[in-house]
């Protein structure tokens, strides 16, 4: 079960009956993929709601089919059985226009047994007079009055929450009120396959998401809380990212979409690497995401287990890495196995390390001494017939480690000098993990008669 403070609401029914639209309209964004083909959400995706100032986790699951055979399906049942376990209310989402089918019964059938007094009946895709009339058919399911609504147009909806505030009222709320400590969000993120959901499980130490080993079993990007000592994570287990060129249909593209949004709202990323492909370029592609949106990253060298190796392979591997890659040089590197749960703690870990390092904070003067040595070092070369110097600079307050220097040609300073300045910032401080921003400011004049003021760049 997610960790958290708030009670839970999931959202339940057959297949392709409008959930995730649901999911989507209460939270007011697009949470979830949607999609006609039935079975494109198969894990249960948590996300914080709030209606009238009372506030919920919010969990949309896969269509549930009591009568299964096909593996997948059996296990997406099951995650829909834990979701409705832990839930304070459930929304038994039905479609409209077809009435009660025998598979609504089948699972009217098991609510009313398990859960009678949590069950609320919300009737989807009643969107004109006639359809909110005749969802008065599935009073005969035995779940309560009937709430017609519409996902897609928001009709009803409200009166729905409603009913669902009223049911949380009187359900017992553990911790509702307390005091969260500050959130760090992780994003797992790769390639298909490379092993993220069987991470994500091990963190948790339960089969969360569903593993399979058919790429592409995640779809949507699903957020689960969890206590790390003193520090609560959010782990977002992300859809594989795939070449554009291997994108084959609307839920794929929607799914890499989520994907590439996880590392826009995350503060760190775990890249897993299949240790038996190695680094492929839409590994590096991801890399360089991660550093564009300036969050910091962790890379697992996962599936371990499966390597030949002795006492030296890992080191090896790690320099050779660091020598091809130069984006790779200042990134914490960590083979580890999901499988066996090999430094899978370890890995967090290092993600909480790195968020550490993103906040962490040079003084002005200590790093105008360090500067003062660089650029003695090694000057800026003569460039376009002007003498570029740097005349000093300080770091800004940030999300992330931004430099700014000030220099008498900002426009002219070289990507060599940067990538210099970079490599000496990373030597002397542990900014490992962390996007290094440099911005160069042009130096102005300070006025005759006023006092120094260490912020103000000066000639060294």
């Amino acid at each position: 079960m997610a960790k958290s403070s708030l009670p839970i609401v999931s959202i339940v029914g057959r297949p392709n009956v409008g959930k995730s639209s649901l999911f989507n309209r209460v939270l007011r964004r697009r949470a979830a993929v949607i999609d006609a083909t039935p079975g494109v959400t198969r894990d249960r995706n948590y996300m914080a709601a709030e209606w009238c100032g009372r506030r919920f986790m919010l969990v949309d699951t896969g269509g549930f089919m009591p009568v299964a055979g096909e593996p997948m399906t059996e296990e997406i049942n099951r995650q829909v059985d834990i979701a409705m376990a832990e839930s304070a209310v459930i929304v038994f989402v039905v479609d409209a226009g077809p009435g009660p089918t025998d598979l609504d019964e089948l699972i009217a059938r098991r609510l009313r047994r398990q859960f009678r007094e949590r069950v609320i009946l919300a009737v989807n895709k009643a969107e004109n007079e006639e359809s909110r009339l005749d969802a008065s058919r599935n009073i005969s399911l035995g779940c309560g009055d009937p709430y017609p609504i519409s996902a897609l147009h928001g009709e009803g909806v409200g009166d729905l929450l409603d009913k669902v505030c009223e049911l949380l009222s009187k359900a017992e709320a553990s911790g509702e009120t307390e005091t969260h400590p500050e959130e760090v969000r992780v994003a797992v993120v790769g390639r298909p396959n490379a092993g993220k959901s069987s991470f994500v499980n091990r963190v948790l130490n339960q089969e969360r998401m569903i593993v399979d080993s058919v790429p592409g079993t995640t779809r949507d990007s699903i957020d689960t809380t969890v206590v790390l000592g003193e520090r609560r994570v959010v782990i977002v287990d992300t859809a594989g990212l795939r070449r554009k060129s291997q994108v084959k249909d609307n839920v794929e593209y929607y799914a890499n979409l989520r994907a590439l949004a996880s590392i826009e709202r995350s503060d760190i990323c775990v890249l897993m690497v299949d240790a038996t492909e190695g680094m492929t370029e839409q590994n590096l592609k991801v890399v360089a995401r991660v550093f564009e949106n300036r969050k910091g990253i962790v890379v697992c060298w996962n599936k371990w287990d499966l390597v030949e190796k002795n006492s030296k392979t890992f080191d090896l591997v790690v320099a050779e890495l660091r020598r091809q890659y130069m984006e790779l040089r200042h990134v914490p590197v960590l083979a580890i196995s999901a499988l066996t749960g090999q430094r899978v703690r370890r890995a967090l870990e290092a993600a909480l390390a790195v968020n550490d390092r993103l906040l962490r904070r040079i003084s002005t003067g200590e790093f105008g001494r360090y500067l003062t040595e660089w650029v003695r070092v090694r000057p800026h070369p003569f460039t376009a017939n002007k003498d570029v110097r740097i005349m000093g600079g300080k770091q800004r307050p940030a999300e992330y480690p931004v430099f700014e220097f000030f220099c008498n040609h900002p426009a002219l300073v070289l990507p060599s000098y940067k990538r210099y300045l970079i490599n000496k910032i990373h030597e002397t401080w542990d900014f490992e993990g962390c996007p290094i921003v440099l911005q160069f400011k042009r130096a102005g004049k300070r006025k005759r008669g006023r006092p120094a003021d260490e912020n103000q760049p000066r000639e060294i």
